[in-house]
């Protein structure tokens, strides 16, 4: 009981540091900073500065938060499992003609002409400098994040709560993170907040049930962190570029990272890689003992 209540302090030391600081920088994009590199480069490494201090105050040891890459497959995951999510959710967008397929953004991507190729570039050549320069340059980036979400939020919580509540709370407490940004139009597609609010919820609701799995399996903060940048790269960005409304609905009520049914094709999908991973490693340890 003692050790739970320790547990439940920590948590609420780094979210109560995390919230401080965070409000301080949104202050400051709302008084002018915006959406600039100055404002939102500290922002993103606020939860894994939150980490440090937290662990500082308990005495913690910061080489506990996952440093070790762990298991290949498990990065692998981390990358595959947003471009499925993407495949679904705006594939059958493409599919029932609720938006239209382009490849023309995708041609003339920024990634390809930083690897010396001159735009236009062949369809597959944007599309994978994009997947792989795009993805290389995001997780240092997310990284800031990842440390706080990843290394210390998660392993905490799961040290009292399930799989499924971990990644309800840790989704839940990313997305609020987030919405002043969203509120104060700094972030997002621009849909309205009845929309964006909840659909960003459940995309990352969704996200976070991946990266609890993944982080229960590999204990590692990498599969996090390369989950987090296919996200980024991938899932909110080559696959936008590649979706164009065709006028029956606004494509950003749906799919990007603000989008409802994404939001929920990603949770079924987050929900499938706990059951599937969860029940091999009981089968495994069934056939272990």
């Amino acid at each position: 009981m003692e050790q739970k209540k320790q547990t439940l302090r920590q948590i609420l030391t780094f979210l109560v540091i995390t919230s401080v600081i965070s409000a301080g920088i949104f202050i400051w994009m709302f008084n002018g900073a915006k959406d600039s590199l100055t404002a939102v480069f500290p922002m993103m490494f606020t939860p894994g500065i939150a980490a440090i201090i937290t662990a500082f105050i308990y005495k913690e040891k910061i080489s506990g938060f996952g440093w070790k890459l762990g298991k290949p497959v498990y990065l692998s995951y981390g990358y595959i499992l947003p471009i499925i999510v993407s495949l679904i959710g705006y594939g059958l967008l493409w599919i029932t003609e609720y938006s239209d397929f382009t490849t023309e953004h995708v041609e003339n991507i920024k990634y390809a002409k930083m690897l010396g190729f001159e735009l236009p570039v062949p369809f597959l050549v944007g599309l994978i400098s994009k997947m792989i320069l795009g993805t290389l340059l995001t997780v240092f980036f997310v990284f800031g994040e990842e440390v706080g979400w990843s290394g210390y939020l998660t392993p905490k919580l799961r040290k009292i709560y399930s799989i499924p509540a971990t990644s309800i709370l840790v989704g839940i407490y990313w997305s609020i993170w987030h919405y002043p940004a969203i509120i104060g139009g700094f972030y997002g597609s621009g849909t309205p907040l009845y929309i964006s609010l909840p659909g960003f919820t459940l995309v990352l609701v969704g996200a976070s049930f991946i990266r609890t799995v993944l982080i229960e399996k590999s204990n590692s903060i990498w599969g996090g962190v390369i989950l987090h940048a296919s996200h980024n790269i991938i899932l909110m960005g080559l696959f936008v570029q590649m979706t164009v409304d065709n006028g029956i609905i606004d494509v950003n009520y749906l799919v990007s990272e603000t989008g409802i049914f994404l939001g929920c094709v990603y949770i079924l999908v987050g929900i499938l890689f706990w059951k599937l991973q969860m029940g091999k490693l009981m089968s495994n340890t069934v056939a272990t003992i």
